[in-house]
């Protein structure tokens, strides 16, 4: 019997497997974050080019915003069409808590001269791919908070 457990105890064969199974867990909780991180930052870029994209438009308007160039912005910066056909950019746009503000009243000055400005802010909350990994690591309900503006170009 004594011959047996030493002959078990110096068997190496299943160190990798046994290593690899400590190690998996860590490795594929990392790989998670990673993922969700990468997740933000595309739906952050995502909002953004919308915005940019709804702030040019919205700035070849007529100052003050008329409600259907008003709405027209609000589609680009959220479906990327001009009459909201398309799907959401960010799928955070339709949980509760999306806001999209669009102020143009807004004024810049440079020495004496007034330029207007549109300021839009949009407040979407991220969606996460694995909604546990996000609570479990602390972060709980994310939000992305973006805002661009861009002088009024005109006609």
């Amino acid at each position: 019997m004594h011959g047996l457990f030493d002959s078990l105890r110096r068997d190496t064969r299943g160190n990798a497997v046994l290593e690899l199974a400590f190690v998996l867990p860590l490795l594929v909780l990392l790989f998670s974050g990673f993922l969700e991180v990468g997740r933000v930052y595309f739906q952050a870029n995502a909002v953004e080019k919308g915005l940019r994209a709804g702030a040019f438009y919205a700035s070849r308007q007529a100052i003050p915003l008329a409600p259907a160039a008003r709405a027209a912005a609000e589609n680009l910066v959220k479906t990327g069409t001009l009459d909201g056909s398309g799907a959401m950019l960010v799928s955070g746009w339709a949980r509760p808590g999306a806001g999209l503000i669009i102020d143009d009243s807004a004024v810049f000055t440079v020495g004496e001269t007034q330029i207007p400005v549109l300021r839009l802010t949009a407040t979407v909350p991220f969606d996460p791919i694995l909604p546990g990994l996000m609570s479990f690591a602390g972060l709980g309900d994310y939000t992305m908070s973006l805002s661009h503006e861009q002088a009024y170009v005109g006609d």
